[in-house]
């Protein structure tokens, strides 16, 4: 819809001002409390000037992109799309539960595994999978406003500002692998940035027809990084030359992404399987392969950037 743009728009904006601002007053703490709520005001009073709206007419503008809607008469139409857009977000507000008793339980143990670390690889899929499913527009918003409030809450964190500090880091440092430092947690923002790149990349209406190449980030680093982890951690003995990696994990992430991307083409009768795709698929899946034993950092980002313009 036409303020989707114009609200990312302003949240990136808001949040590279309070990037740079907070940095600069990182040594008072009280100020960068203070800067975060002022620069809240400053993203909704940039979003209410793009839009030629009043700032009391705000939250009435937002809840009605939600619903989609709801500002006309109830007619059928318009209640099943309400219908359906609570659905859909009950099950992402589901997933992002799940991921946060999750976190909280992993928290009380003090103790996580690779297998542990990628269950929010799972849950991230899901809501992906689903919003290029049924509403892509909105997942593309979501994931957009989302990016931009992990990196908030990550300068909160590293800047050790309270009261955020020490609540966001008994969930966080747990988690950290050799990419990360307590000091700095990029990960989580890989991630998500990773998974939804595709869209970021190539936007879709609900009206239009998705690709497979949407699926870029869940192939690679929902399911094949994932499989490739767990495997190989678990059932992995034959290692990468001057590497980590196992050759089983390889496999598995190989085979996985092949099997995921065939059964979305089997799902959606819009992409037709023929040998080219077929080739693409096993070559997308190959590459990323090989190009996941021998990264050793953001991988989370140029694996789904490599299947995307190979299945392209």
């Amino acid at each position: 819809m036409w303020i989707d743009g114009t609200l990312v728009s302003s949240a990136v904006l808001s949040t590279l001002l309070f990037a740079l601002v907070s940095y600069k007053f990182r040594s008072k703490l009280i100020t960068v409390n203070l800067l975060l709520g002022i620069n809240t005001l400053f993203g909704l009073y940039i979003f209410s000037i793009l839009t030629h709206q009043n700032l009391n007419a705000i939250p009435s503008l937002l809840y009605n992109r939600i619903f989609d809607g709801t500002d006309r008469s109830y007619n059928f139409c318009i209640i099943m799309i309400i219908y359906f857009r609570i659905s859909i977000l009950l099950f992402w507000t589901m997933c992002v539960l799940a991921s946060l008793i999750f976190c909280n339980y992993v928290s009380y143990t003090k103790y996580s595994s690779t297998v542990h670390r990628k269950f929010f690889h799972f849950t991230i899929s899901l809501v992906c999978i689903s919003g290029i499913l049924c509403d892509p527009e909105l997942l593309w918003l979501s994931a957009a406003i989302i990016l931009c409030g992990f990196v908030i809450l990550e300068i909160l964190r590293s800047l050790r500002v309270a009261p955020w500090a020490e609540y966001l880091d008994s969930f966080c440092l747990v988690f950290i692998d050799k990419q990360d430092s307590p000091s700095l947690i990029l990960t989580p923002i890989y991630l998500i940035i990773g998974v939804f790149l595709p869209l970021f990349l190539k936007p879709v209406e609900n009206t239009e027809s998705h690709s497979l190449f949407h699926y870029a980030g869940v192939l690679t680093v929902g399911v094949g990084d994932s499989f490739a982890a767990i495997i190989g951690s678990i059932y992995g003995r034959h290692f990468w030359p001057n590497s980590h990696k196992t050759y089983e994990g390889s496999l598995a992430m190989l085979l996985s992404q092949i099997i995921f991307a065939l059964c979305v083409v089997w799902y959606e009768n819009m992409l037709s399987l023929d040998c080219m795709k077929v080739l693409r698929i096993f070559a997308s899946s190959l590459v990323c392969t090989i190009a996941e034993a021998k990264l050793h950092s953001i991988d989370n980002v140029i694996l789904p950037l490599i299947a995307y313009f190979i299945l392209w």
